[in-house]
């Protein structure tokens, strides 16, 4: 059991809590008009909008009760003035460019994860204002901010899971209206009118109620935090055996996967949150178990090597493609990683009580989260332009040549930095083949997205990657080793270095010529037909779903022990166009399972 500061239920409940209540009105009303009359918004200001409606009156509802009128008031203000400046970026880095007339329809792209930042940030904010109140002091002691963090944590989550249970309840309500001809309750439960105020007044309602009951948010925290503690040794069994047999497995396996970053991130991040589950707020010392604590301490310094392969990782993809803005958000999680690592490691040596730097870093690292999240979405650090002027300068200096670099990526992808530089390129000032960057630029200006995306072509090798069957037969010279992109119906094989096929020359028409049969192995993309629709022209026409992944299909292929049978429904055409029913009988979709008994044969 953790020793904790009181946390002081909030002055004048009933008061607060009618406040709270009309507060939640209100804003179930501005979202209302928000979403359900847009056209009162420009769009350049709808992003900021919907940040501040949805996320400052949630501040002043948690804040009722707990800071002073003005220490609310300045605070509710300087946050809706950063989620202001946060959403009118959102909004101007995709305005057009190219087409500086068309009107923006629509929400931007990057919005839901800029929601999901600012939430984190205002979280980390709201409970150091918070605890910095409640101990009447700028740097509340760690113990406050932890009772405070967790508190504001279980209340949003019981909010929104009260709010959830309340919109599924009137779905029910209006559902059975229907069913008995009442249709104007059925209607009043369905319009936005009456469900967005609604919706928003019982959050408002659920968090004040879990704020005048801290003892039950207390009690669900500590069972929470034991649980979770005993978790720490498995964790720590299973990563610590990862990282002691990287030497001897080498970390060719770990990049062949291609999201080694994400995993070992994932991994570091799982180990702070179980680290803290055990440790808490420094109090509890010879009431963890033992092995709980032993666990704590070998995890604090398995961060470290987590997030040095982690950072070599994305240093080897940065070094050989140049920054895109996934590795820009990598490389400023990898930031705050380090910080946790260097900092638990120094907690870890110290001979001191049990963990205790643990809580100077953490409060550094809730100062660096919310540095570096609002540099991520903001003019500061902006993902897409960092990385357009990472992929322009590989271009200048040749790094990737004119044929290779994805024009597509500055036109689509990376909203107006990339426009604004593609219009550059087709200056033909650029690079050593600045001709070609010019034409390659005004081309791409002129015609449609394809949707590749900083993928740069590769050759297949056909020794290599390709397994031809049966063993005589050879690959058709027309098919083409390169030039295809990644889509779903193409195999990795076609487009990865390192991706391996089994190919079947089968004629699946029976019209003289074969097709050609593509089986990924150890992949769990469906096999794939190409057929030839002119000369050189490839294209899949067919795949086989249900066989991915399936080494009994691929085996009873390279047998031969398989036979073609012809359709059982016939196509409909209609104008020239054949349509083929979907088989839905008995035995027309082959699971895998059933081709490992005694003569189950391939023959879907």
């Amino acid at each position: 059991m953790s020793t904790s500061p009181a946390i002081a239920t909030p002055e004048t409940s009933q008061s607060v809590g009618m406040a709270r209540a009309a507060i939640g009105v209100l804003q179930g009303l501005f979202l209302y008009l928000l979403f359900q009359q847009n056209d009162l918004f420009d769009p350049l200001v709808r992003p900021l909008a919907l940040l501040i409606g949805a996320l400052v009156p949630v501040l002043a509802i948690s804040s009722l009760g707990h800071l002073r009128p003005k220490l609310l008031g300045l605070w509710c203000a300087l946050a809706a003035s950063v989620l202001a400046g946060i959403g009118w970026h959102t909004g101007w880095r995709e305005t057009p460019v190219l087409h500086a007339t068309e009107r923006v329809s629509g929400w931007p792209g990057m919005l839901p994860l800029v929601f999901f930042f600012c939430m984190v940030i205002l979280f980390i904010g709201h409970s150091l204002v918070l605890a910095a109140a409640h101990d009447r002091r700028r740097l509340a002691s760690y113990a406050t901010h932890f009772d405070i963090a967790w508190k504001l944590f279980i209340q949003l989550v019981f909010s929104a899971f009260f709010t959830g249970a309340l919109q599924l309840a009137m779905w029910l309500g209006a559902t059975l209206f229907e069913l008995v001809k009442i249709s104007f309750l059925s209607e009043l439960m369905k319009s936005p009118l009456f469900v967005f105020p609604l919706l928003c007044c019982a959050f408002a309602c659920a968090l004040h109620l879990t704020d005048v009951r801290p003892a039950i948010v207390h009690g669900i925290r500590n069972l929470l935090l034991v649980l979770m503690s005993w978790l720490l040794p498995v964790a720590t069994l299973l990563i610590g055996g990862f990282v002691l047999c990287l030497p001897f497995t080498g970390l060719d396996a770990l990049w062949a996967t291609r999201h080694a970053t994400v995993a070992l991130l994932a991994a570091d991040a799982l180990l702070v949150v179980l680290i803290n589950a055990a440790w808490q707020n420094g109090g509890v010392g010879d009431a963890v178990a033992r092995l709980v604590r032993l666990s704590a301490r070998i995890a604090c310094v398995l961060l470290l090597p987590l997030t040095a392969v982690a950072t070599y990782a994305l240093a080897l993809r940065v070094g050989d493609h140049g920054w895109t803005s996934d590795r820009i958000f990598a490389a400023a999680a990898l930031l705050v990683a380090s910080f946790y690592a260097f900092g638990y490691l120094g907690a870890a040596i110290d001979k001191g009580a049990w963990l205790r730097r643990v809580a100077p870093v953490n409060l550094g690292a809730a100062y660096a989260v919310i540095a570096v999240l609002t540099a991520l979405i903001s003019p500061l650090a902006d993902p897409d332009r960092i990385a357009v002027n990472s992929q322009v300068a590989r271009l200048e200096r040749g790094a990737v040549s004119a044929e290779k670099f994805d024009y597509y990526f500055l036109k689509s992808a990376s909203k107006r930095y990339g426009a604004a530089a593609l219009l550059k390129l087709k200056e033909g000032k650029t690079g050593p083949q600045a001709a070609l960057v010019a034409e390659r630029a005004k081309t791409a200006l002129e015609t449609p997205d394809n949707g590749e995306r900083f993928v740069e072509q590769h050759t297949v090798k056909p020794v290599e990657q390709l397994n031809v069957w049966p063993a005589a037969a050879r690959l058709p010279a027309s098919f083409p080793l390169s030039g295809w992109k990644r889509t779903g119906d193409v195999p990795n094989c076609l487009f990865e270095a390192k991706a391996l096929c089994d190919v079947f020359l089968i004629d699946f028409d029976a019209d003289g010529k074969d097709e050609l049969l593509f089986v990924g192995v150890g992949s769990y993309t469906s096999p794939a037909v190409f057929a030839e629709s002119a000369p050189g022209k490839w294209t899949v026409i067919a795949r086989m779903h249900s066989m991915a992944r399936c080494p009994q299909f691929t085996e009873r292929l390279k047998k031969g022990d398989y036979k073609l049978v012809a359709p059982r429904t016939r196509q409909i055409e209609m104008a020239g166009v054949p349509l083929q029913f979907d088989a839905t009988g008995p035995g027309d979709f082959k699971s895998c399972a059933q081709l490992s008994g005694a003569g189950a044969t391939a023959a879907d």
